[in-house]
């Protein structure tokens, strides 16, 4: 990945809401690298070689969808397209529209689409697995991101999930992960409030026509002393794989996956996939970098599924994960001791009992 420095360029095309198939043809008047992104900066292309005087032409769907946050509703006006180069490139676009199913994904911060400021670096940049999806998946079907930052189970119930009601139908699929929120709600407990809750989203999608899919939450990267990350969530993963298996689901494990794979990096490591700069560190939310990786995480845990139609979507070229260099040098470090600052970086509003929660806690 590298860093750009100018504003992206902008194509915008009003339309209705509704899927389209896009094609951009983009042309370099010098060597350069690209990304391209769509509506609220969902992966299409990323760090994509040009060379001076090549076109290269990009075909991908894009899905224009009105969303109601829980503090506002926004109205989506038609496709964008952002392309992110520091070279001098210019592009033009096709649009028409297309009927494919839809993917619907609702959660919360660690699945959202998340913006980026410009001048763009990959480290600083917040970057929920939900926007990483389109890059992962092939023209048959679209990315329909709903995830909202700081939502539970019940906000996106009461607010969110009530636009996806008038729109999901027959052959589209529902995607659901929540718990880093429900967590700090007591009336969100695992077993109560919490799988109740998941039981509306799976027989509302299946009123539909549509195909729900359950994810456990992702895990924080939150190290105890012995290198093991500690089981801050495994409850709420253990209610979706319940859930799932009373009402013969998909289960997506997120929880499982990312823990097995950020644990062995030990801390040091792990936290340069966490959204970092000079003076914070996020233990919750990835940056650019780790969220494509739990993005790959998620997209091979469907591909392995066997849900008709999406896992076979899924390119599995693009799978491929590069195995992270684990620092010889990395320090024999604890992030216990840090839950003062996690209350402000990455955690937000937790319970009182929270702290005993990450001292004492024994991993499963």
């Amino acid at each position: 990945m590298i860093k750009y420095e100018k504003e992206p360029l902008t194509i915008e095309n009003s339309l209705p809401n509704g899927n389209y198939e896009v094609t951009l043809t983009i042309k370099a008047h010098c060597d350069t690298v690209y990304d391209v992104y769509s509506q609220n900066r969902r992966f299409i292309v990323q760090d994509r070689k040009i060379r001076k005087g090549e076109e290269q032409e990009i075909k991908f769907i894009a899905n224009v969808s009105d969303i109601k946050y829980s503090n506002k509703d926004f109205k989506d006006t038609g496709v964008r397209i952002y392309i992110a180069s520091d070279g001098d490139i210019t592009a033009i676009s096709a649009v028409s529209p297309i009927e494919v199913p839809t993917l619907y994904i609702i959660g919360d911060s660690t699945v959202t689409d998340q913006p980026s400021e410009y001048p763009y670096d990959m480290e600083r940049t917040y970057c929920g697995w939900g926007q990483m999806m389109p890059m992962l998946m092939d023209n048959s079907i679209a990315v329909s991101n709903h995830a909202e930052s700081g939502s539970t189970t019940q906000a996106t119930k009461d607010n969110n999930y009530t636009v996806i009601d008038s729109k999901i139908k027959k052959g589209d699929y529902l995607m659901i992960e929540f718990g880093h929120n429900d967590q700090k709600i007591p009336e969100l407990d695992a077993f109560g409030g919490y799988l109740e809750n998941l039981r509306y989203f799976v027989n509302a999608a299946r009123e539909k026509g549509a195909i729900p899919v359950l994810n456990s939450p992702i895990n924080r990267i939150i190290f105890d002393e012995n290198g093991k990350i500690f089981n801050l969530l495994g409850e709420y993963r253990d209610a979706v794989k319940s859930v799932a298996d009373e009402m013969n689901v998909p289960f997506i494990d997120m929880w499982t996956a990312t823990t097995n794979f950020f644990e062995p990096l030990g801390l040091y490591t792990s936290k340069k996939y966490f959204r970092h700069d000079e003076e914070s560190q996020d233990y919750t939310h990835s940056n650019d970098i780790g969220g494509g990786i739990i993005a790959r995480l998620c997209a091979k845990a469907i591909a392995d599924a066997n849900i008709d139609g999406l896992s076979q979507a899924i390119k599995q070229d693009m799978l491929y994960i590069e195995k992270p260099v684990v620092s010889p040098d990395a320090p024999k470090e604890s992030n216990a001791h840090e839950f003062t600052r996690l209350k402000t970086i990455g955690m937000g509003s937790v319970p009182a009992d929270f702290d005993a929660d990450i001292s004492d806690f024994q991993n499963k």
